[in-house]
C-alpha cells in the first residue's frame, strides 16, 4: 500500500534504487493526475503554510545566491556580463524543485539529463556516489545545443541521495566546424563540436584529470570554457553545503515531504492561471521560417532554399488543462536548425514561466500540468541523435511566437491586456559567439579570432498596441531580462 508521499507502509523510499523511485513517481502520476499522488490537501503546507514558504524562500534564495557568487568566478562575458548561467535543485528523480534567475529553458533539459542517466543504470554503472561530477551537452538527450554545457551533482545525506544540483552555462566556442557559439554551417552531428553524453568528468569532489585535458584540447576558447566550469562546481556546491545544513535544521521527514508539495503546488499554480486568464477552446497559430542556402551552404546537401513550416495548436479545456500540438510541422532539415524534444519542453516550460506563472511557485510541476505533442521525425523531434542540433533556435524561437499569439488572445478574451505579447521574429545572435577579423578596417591581423560580441543583434521590439502606447520590450528568449520602454502615441 502507497500513502501520498509514495512510501510503502513499513518500508521506505531509501529501499528503492534511482530506477524504482522514477518509476513510481511515473506510475503515481499517471494513476492520480498529481505529483506523487498528491491530490488531496497539501499537509504541510495547511499546517504551517509559514513554514512552507520560508522553506521554499530559503531554496530558492540559496540558488540565486550561488548564482550570483559564481558569475564572478566566470570571465567569459557572456556568462558575466550577459549573465547565461542558471542553478536549479532537482529530486532523486530529477525533477525541479526551485531555480535561480538566469537562463530558464535549461531548468527541464537538466531534468532530462539526470532521468538519461537514471534509466540508463548509471546507479550501477559508472555509479552515482557522494563528490561525484557528471557533464552533459548533448542535445538529444537534454540540452538545447552543444554549447550549453550542464554540470551536474549528487547530493547525499546520510548515505542517502537527497538532491541533484545542476549548473549551465552557455561557452563562446564549443570548438565545432566553424568558430562561434551558434554554429549555422553545420550539417550533422559531427560538425557540432565537443560532444559530453552525461558522462561521468570527475570523483571526491574533483573533475578528473584527462577530462580537463580534453576539453581544453576540444574548443577554441579553453581559458573561458575552464573558468565557466569553475563557476558551475563553485556554485553547485555552495548549493551542497546549503542543502545540507537545510535538512540538519528541518528534518530529513519534512525535506521528504516539502519537495513533493512544491512541485504538485507548481502544477496547481499552473492549472489555476490557465482557468483565470484563457478562454477553453481552441487556438491557432503558424509561423514559418526561411533557409535561403542555395548559394551559401558549404556542405552540398545544404545547397538548398527551404521554407520551414512551423503551426502551433493550443487547446484549453474548461479543467484548466493546456495541450500543445504541432502537428503538420516539417521535416527534418540538413541544417543545424533541428529541435530535440527536450529543447521544445524546455522553449514551453520558458513560455509557461514568463507568460502565466511569473507570479507563483515555478519548478518542473509546470511540466506536469501541461500535455504537448512534438510529431515524431518532424524537426521539433527528428528522433536521430546524429542529426545537427547545433542552432535549433532558427525553428524554435519563430515557433513559439505562435504559442505566444494563441495565449494572447486569451489574455484579451479574459481581460487580461496588459499581459499581451505580440510576439517577434528570430532573436539572432550567431556572432554572440565569435568570427574571424577581416584585417582591414583597424589593421588588424587577418583572420584573427575574436571571441565574443554582445547580445545587440538578439534585441527584439515587441509593440502592445492594447494599452494605446509604444511599449519598447528587448528581449532575448530563454532569458527573462528585460529593457522597458514607453513612449506615448497620443493620438494619431
Amino acid at each position: 500500500m502507497i500513502n501520498c508521499y509514495g512510501c510503502f507502509m513499513g518500508e521506505v523510499l531509501e529501499k528503492l534504487s534511482l530506477k524504482e523511485k522514477l518509476e513510481l513517481s511515473e506510475k503515481l502520476y499517471r494513476e492520480t493526475g498529481a505529483y506523487y499522488g498528491l491530490t488531496g490537501e497539501l499537509e504541510l503546507k495547511k499546517k504551517d503554510p509559514f513554514r512552507w514558504m520560508q522553506a521554499y524562500a530559503k531554496i530558492r534564495g540559496a540558488l540565486v545566491t550561488a548564482r550570483e557568487i559564481a558569475v564572478h568566478i566566470s570571465s567569459s562575458p557572456i556568462v558575466r556580463s550577459i549573465g547565461k548561467l542558471a542553478f536549479v535543485l532537482y529530486t532523486p528523480e530529477g525533477d525541479a524543485i526551485a531555480h535561480s534567475t538566469g537562463i530558464l529553458v535549461h531548468v527541464h533539459t537538466m531534468s532530462d539529463d539526470i532521468k538519461f542517466m537514471i534509466r540508463n543504470d548509471y546507479e550501477r554503472n559508472p555509479g552515482i556516489r557522494d563528490g561525484d561530477i557528471f557533464t552533459c551537452n548533448d542535445p538529444s538527450i537534454g540540452n538545447v545545443h552543444t554549447t550549453d554545457v550542464h554540470t551536474l551533482i549528487p547530493i547525499f545525506y546520510n548515505g542517502e541521495l537527497v538532491a541533484w544540483a545542476g549548473g549551465v552555462t552557455h561557452e563562446v566556442d564549443i570548438g565545432a566546424v566553424v568558430p562561434g557559439h551558434d554554429i549555422t554551417a553545420s550539417t550533422s552531428r559531427f560538425e557540432d563540436g565537443f560532444y559530453v553524453t552525461a558522462e561521468k568528468t570527475g570523483e571526491n569532489d574533483v573533475p578528473f584529470a584527462h577530462w580537463k585535458i580534453r576539453s581544453q584540447r576540444g574548443t577554441r576558447a579553453p581559458l573561458y570554457f575552464d573558468l565557466d566550469e569553475k563557476c558551475r562546481i563553485a556554485g553547485l556546491y555552495m548549493i551542497k553545503r546549503f542543502l545540507l545544513k537545510f535538512i540538519e535544521e528541518e528534518g530529513i521527514d519534512f525535506y521528504w515531504k516539502f519537495i513533493r508539495e512544491v512541485i504538485e503546488q507548481g502544477r496547481r499554480d499552473l492549472i489555476l492561471r490557465v482557468k483565470e486568464r484563457l478562454v477553453p477552446g481552441r487556438y491557432r497559430a503558424v509561423s514559418f521560417s526561411d533557409t535561403p542556402f542555395s548559394q551559401e551552404a558549404w556542405q552540398p546537401i545544404a545547397r538548398i532554399d527551404h521554407l520551414a513550416h512551423l503551426p502551433v495548436e493550443i487547446q484549453i479545456s474548461p479543467e484548466g488543462t493546456l495541450r500543445l500540438g504541432m502537428d503538420g510541422a516539417s521535416a527534418p532539415v540538413p541544417f543545424p536548425w533541428n529541435c530535440g524534444e527536450t529543447p521544445m519542453q524546455g522553449g514551453l516550460w520558458v513560455q509557461l514561466t514568463q507568460l502565466l506563472v511569473h507570479n507563483a511557485i515555478v519548478n518542473d510541476g509546470s511540466y506536469y500540468a501541461v500535455e504537448y505533442e512534438f510529431p515524431p521525425n518532424t524537426w521539433c523531434n527528428p528522433q536521430n541523435p546524429q542529426f545537427s542540433y547545433q542552432c535549433p533556435w532558427y525553428y524554435l524561437i519563430p515557433s513559439f511566437t505562435g504559442m505566444q499569439r494563441c495565449l494572447s488572445r486569451g489574455f484579451i478574451a479574459r481581460g487580461f491586456w496588459e499581459e499581451v505579447v505580440s510576439g517577434y521574429g528570430m532573436t539572432g545572435d550567431p556572432v554572440q559567439g565569435g568570427g574571424l577579423l577581416s584585417g582591414k578596417v583597424f589593421g588588424e591581423p587577418e583572420d584573427f579570432y575574436w571571441p565574443v560580441a554582445t547580445l545587440k543583434l538578439a534585441a527584439q521590439v515587441w509593440e502592445l498596441q492594447q494599452l494605446k502606447m509604444d511599449l519598447i520590450m528587448v528581449m532575448r528568449c530563454g532569458i527573462p531580462r528585460v529593457i522597458w520602454g514607453m513612449r506615448k502615441i497620443g493620438s494619431r
